[in-house]
């Protein structure tokens, strides 16, 4: 018979399996996947089910894609830290430049939270055509790339998030998610595909791409010199801790949320995967630190959902939403978020139900017909009650019992549901769980 032949009278692929079973021995079959389709039988599916298969992680000399230096950003990200440490060390802080630094280290650090980060990454929500400008050139104040080489990069961990792919992968360890992945050259084919049509198609961003390199060293160096300069008569202050102290520090703020919160927090919206919320990340981090929301729900303008978390980005693009600067700010419906709530205080309930002793399970209980309870209260001088159908070894209770040893006692050998259910005292759960864990013997059938 044709293959034509037999698609036409079995005309699903699990029913030509299951005819082939029947026309051959089993030994026969062929064991593990099944072979692909033939192009005549896929074009008959009409559900189509495309199958995909990771690309194995690139070696080379037997070294991960994570181990190879790249000196140019080595020597520039550390010469930075150095020249930066140098600052706090041997350069006087004027406390008008300490202003200037705490206000432009926020600006720089919320132009790369709202902007590399909510708006260009995860399109979070759409802004002006000025907005975008402004923050393109200051999101390049902190000298982080440019925003496609950011957004690649963050695209890329949130596809493969702690996998080998992972650009800054927690698995890695701490150090290497918080620094020490900007110092290795990792190619971006052997990382895996982000889909970047989008950024490139945007001509703020690819204006940002082309000319980054001046619109970075004058609004990284130059622009902060000038300011402490002129208005503050502070070149040195200006230029040591105007410039590159703070750069320095907003790089490490936002390095924070590769490391710090895959670390450390807690996790109520899942727990697939590392990121936690740590409200004191989300401080430093201007919002960022909410980790695990953002993680379950990356398109969401807000990181810190909730009305009291401490997400100063969240408000900076609300209050852009009131002025027409942003608009169309996602929000992910309350009821999803709940549920993702629900789950994982589900989950972490039967996690620590399964720590407290519950007492025998109840499949696992001897039976006793009624007459052998009877025989054992009797014959034995056990001291058994009955409640809802279970057997109580009260003897060792007895003295501890509440209501005094004659009530209790006056229950041996008798079904006392009715009085422990409100006949003489209704009682609460934490009897009934002492009792369980504790007292219960067998079952009656």
């Amino acid at each position: 018979m044709s293959l034509s032949a037999i698609s036409y009278y079995i005309p699903t692929w699990t029913g030509f399996i299951n005819y082939l079973g029947e026309i051959f021995p089993k030994e026969l079959m062929p064991v593990g996947e099944p072979p692909e389709k033939s192009a005549e039988e896929a074009s008959d599916d009409v559900l189509k089910k495309p199958t995909y298969k990771p690309k194995p992680v690139p070696k080379i000399n037997g070294k991960s894609i994570h181990t190879r230096w790249y000196w140019p950003f080595a020597i520039g990200i550390l010469s930075a830290e150095v020249v930066a440490i140098y600052a706090v060390l041997f350069v006087k802080l004027q406390w008008k430049t300490g202003i200037f630094v705490v206000l432009y280290g926020i600006l720089s650090g919320l132009c790369i939270t709202a902007g590399y980060h909510r708006l260009w990454a995860h399109r979070a929500y759409k802004a002006s055509r000025p907005l975008e400008v402004f923050l393109a050139v200051f999101g390049a104040s902190s000298i982080q790339g440019s925003i496609i080489w950011w957004v690649q990069n963050h695209r890329l961990h949130h596809r493969y998030t702690d996998t080998e792919r992972d650009p800054y992968n927690i698995k890695r360890g701490f150090w290497y998610a918080h620094h020490g992945w900007i110092l290795f050259r990792r190619k971006e084919e052997d990382l895996g595909y982000a889909d970047m049509t989008d950024l490139h198609a945007n001509p703020v961003v690819t204006w940002q791409y082309k000319y980054y390199f001046f619109i970075c060293g004058f609004t990284s160096l130059v622009l902060p010199t000038l300011i402490c300069g002129h208005f503050f008569n502070d070149w040195v202050g200006g230029f040591f801790w105007g410039a590159v102290a703070r750069l320095v520090g907003v790089q490490q703020v936002t390095f924070c949320v590769n490391s710090v919160a895959h670390t450390f927090g807690t996790q109520p919206y899942s727990d697939e995967q590392t990121p936690r919320d740590n409200w004191i990340t989300g401080i430093i981090t201007l919002g960022e630190g909410y980790h695990n929301f953002h993680h379950a729900f990356p398109n969401d303008y807000r990181n810190g959902v909730r009305w009291y978390d401490v997400d100063l980005t969240k408000w900076i693009l609300w209050l852009l939403e009131q002025v027409g600067l942003a608009t169309n700010l996602k929000r992910f419906p309350r009821n999803e978020i709940m549920k993702g709530r629900a789950a994982m205080k589900l989950k972490n309930a039967e996690k620590f139900a399964k720590r407290i002793n519950y007492g025998t399970p109840i499949d696992e209980l001897p039976m006793f017909t009624a007459s052998e309870f009877v025989a054992e209260v009797r014959e034995r001088g056990k001291k058994w009650l009955v409640i809802e159908g279970f057997i109580y070894n009260i003897d060792e209770f007895v003295k501890l019992h509440p209501g005094g040893p004659k009530l209790i006692l006056s229950g041996v050998g008798k079904d006392m549901t009715n009085a422990f259910n409100g006949g003489v005292y209704n009682h609460h759960y934490s009897a009934r769980n002492l009792m369980n864990s504790t007292m219960r013997v067998g079952k009656i059938i």
